[in-house]
């Protein structure tokens, strides 16, 4: 019979560090509080998926929940929930279950489900079908999930840095019409905006199936001056629960996604912008009128570049 899994030294390392960094993001943490603050009831039972180093069950049994059942599929990290219940005086009232969220079965007797699922690009850490699975399965009638709903909202920014790989000194056309293609993650440092951001889709937790496509976000900006912009960052915006919501545009440890695009025409217009954020056909389009008749359209998507490369290894 095969023995527990044994964690490399780097995976702990870095699942820890991870652990750490999510424990030092005040914004983060103040939100998510406030939120369970406003949900858990005293005698709650509370559903905590995903649950990392177990402060949001912990946080729930502090509030008064009489039992709460924390899920993480991290080996690693199951002592580290079990000794931070102990310290804080709830280990009685907290189980923890190793085990994948999408995966693991419980009884439909929770009044509260809890998952900050929620990753740079909203969707990419399985949110949506894991949420779905706890509404059927584990969420008693009336219960309430935290987060509720997730939305994207976007806005034209300055690029940080010239489409390319190679440093001025080498230029080169063909690395840069294929990272025109490949969106990247900002630094908050990094992100100027150069028009007040505008929310492109929000998906309602309690209804959303996973089956279901995203719809095609649109959005439309007027810039000062086209050929500054050299990108649209797309970030979160995530309510919690009501009146508490949380953006990853600055001031956590998420970072907003930059969608490049080529240059536009210089001077005044209207920049229209359709995105389509499903992860197996993601693109972006744009469309520049400037105030003096001047346009420019252009369309992205990793698909592109993807079959610039693919064809040429095709040759080899």
């Amino acid at each position: 019979m095969a023995g527990p899994e044994r964690p490399s030294l780097a995976r702990l390392q870095g699942t820890l560090a991870y652990q750490q960094l999510l424990l030092g993001d005040g914004r983060r943490n103040r939100a998510f509080q406030r939120a369970l603050a406003a949900r858990v009831r005293p005698g709650a039972a509370v559903l905590d998926l995903g649950s990392g180093s177990g402060v949001w069950a912990v946080a729930a049994a502090r509030l008064g929940a009489r039992r709460v059942v924390a899920v993480e599929r991290e080996a690693v990290l199951v002592p580290v929930i079990e000794a931070l219940a102990r310290e804080s005086g709830v280990a009685e009232r907290v189980e923890v279950v190793r085990g994948d969220a999408r995966r693991v079965r419980l009884k439909r007797e929770f009044d509260v489900v809890v998952g900050e699922l929620v990753g740079n690009e909203a969707f990419e850490e399985g949110l949506v079908p894991v949420f779905e699975r706890a509404r059927e399965r584990f969420l008693r009638r009336g219960g309430v999930l935290v987060p509720e709903w997730v939305a994207l909202v976007a806005a034209p920014v300055r690029a940080p840095l010239r489409l390319g790989l190679t440093p001025p000194f080498l230029p080169a056309s063909s690395a840069a019409s294929l990272s025109a293609h490949v969106p990247r993650n900002l630094h908050a440092a990094e992100l100027r905006a150069l028009a007040p951001g505008r929310e492109l889709l929000r998906l309602d937790l309690r209804t959303a199936r996973a089956r279901d496509r995203l719809p095609v976000a649109r959005a439309r900006f007027r810039v000062a001056d086209g050929r500054a912009v050299g990108g649209i960052a797309v970030w979160v915006r995530i309510g919690l629960a009501p009146r508490v919501e949380l953006e990853t545009r600055a001031g956590t440890h998420w970072l907003p996604t930059l969608l490049p695009v080529e240059p536009l025409p210089k001077g005044k217009g209207v920049l229209d912008v359709d995105i389509d954020w499903n992860a197996d056909r993601r693109r972006w389009a744009v469309r520049f009128e400037g105030a003096r008749g001047q346009g420019h359209s252009a369309d992205y998507s990793p698909l592109f570049a993807w079959g610039v490369v693919r064809a040429a290894l095709g040759r080899r």
